[in-house]
């Protein structure tokens, strides 16, 4: 592949659950064009949950409003309740996928926290130009969460638990190239899958098959959750304290691979130039909040000098203040 073109990779991503909440506003473009942006949270198995991003504009290219609007218009209003608001076999249930590129996907998301000294840079599901559909014909056993990803390897590393000691997965990072000429970073998870025949281990193919600098689809399942733990401490008189201990997995965990050669490979000094891309984007939200903060300073240092010369204008004078003791409360 040529160093001055960068093919789009496969991005894909489908999930189907139940709505547990969502964080839904509405907008005009700057050509007047309504849309509804935000978040749903989707239980898409018994322990995960994936919040997937969302920004749908009213209408399409001939004018019609977007099945994807109605419906997320329909969750917003209330009309179809989440997990939130009605128990689980009354919220609505819903499935996001889609064709020929136009799916939901991985989308890296670029800011700079309040206070922070660098720009935080976080993958998540977005819906994109994917479909979403009402179907409240499924069922707790119909929900799912799965990707299917193009990647450049960039290290196939041991997984290590908090021990430092080996788990028997293995860690594939990697750059899938996306839309613009940039890439994003992900990393895969490889351990003991499950087949017909049994049990398999997909780690060590993995590591007797795939380099770095090799392009590889994987596709697998997104375990998304939060592992809660109750801990019990003291207690030496009366009862112990009960504390929560919360920990976050974010795990894409592949199941099937194939590695991709010939013209649809990937090589190294494009996906340099596609990293390049990337850090321009990163410095100029670098740039933006930092002018947005020097405006913020200049705009207090105004207000400050203003209030500074009102204060020099009112002045009190006690020169011909005569106090009568008599006055005195003390």
């Amino acid at each position: 592949m040529s160093s001055q073109e960068l093919r789009q990779a496969l991005n894909k991503v489908e999930v189907t659950g139940v709505v547990k909440e969502h964080k839904l506003g509405t907008g005009k473009t700057e050509n007047g064009d309504k849309y509804i942006n935000g978040s749903l949270v989707i239980k898409a198995g018994e322990f995960t949950e994936v919040t997937v991003k969302v920004f749908v504009t009213e209408t399409n290219s001939k004018g019609k409003v977007k099945k994807a609007y109605e419906n997320l218009k329909k969750i917003q209003d209330g009309e179809l309740k989440t997990l939130a608001e009605v128990p689980e076999e009354e919220a609505v249930k819903v499935r996001l996928w889609g064709n020929d590129g136009f799916t939901p996907q991985f989308r890296e998301e670029m800011y700079k926290p309040e206070n922070a000294t660098e720009v935080v840079a976080r993958v998540g599901v977005d819906l994109g130009f994917g479909n979403i559909t009402i179907d409240n014909n499924i069922e707790p056993e119909d929900y799912k969460a799965t990707f299917d990803v193009e990647v450049f390897v960039e290290s196939v590393e041991e997984e290590l638990d908090k021990n430092d000691e080996e788990t028997g997965r293995v860690i594939v990072k990697g750059w899938c190239p996306v839309y613009g000429g940039s890439v994003i970073p992900l990393e895969i998870k490889v351990g003991v899958v499950n087949d017909e025949e049994g049990e398999y281990d997909f780690a060590e193919d993995i590591r007797d098959n795939v380099d770095p600098d090799t392009t590889v689809n994987f596709w697998g399942d997104i375990d998304y959750r939060t592992i809660i733990e109750k801990i019990s401490k003291g207690g030496g008189l009366g009862r112990a304290k009960i504390e929560e201990k919360r920990t976050y997995v974010h795990d894409l965990m592949a199941i099937g691979a194939d590695v991709i050669e010939g013209d649809d490979e990937y090589d190294i000094d494009t996906i340099k130039l596609a990293r390049n891309v990337r850090e321009e984007k990163k410095q100029e939200v670098e740039n933006k909040e930092k002018n947005s903060s020097d405006k913020e300073n200049k705009r207090n240092s105004r207000r400050n000098k203003a209030k500074a010369n009102r204060n020099n204008k009112t002045t009190t004078s006690t020169e011909n203040i005569e106090i009568n003791e008599d006055d005195i409360p003390f």
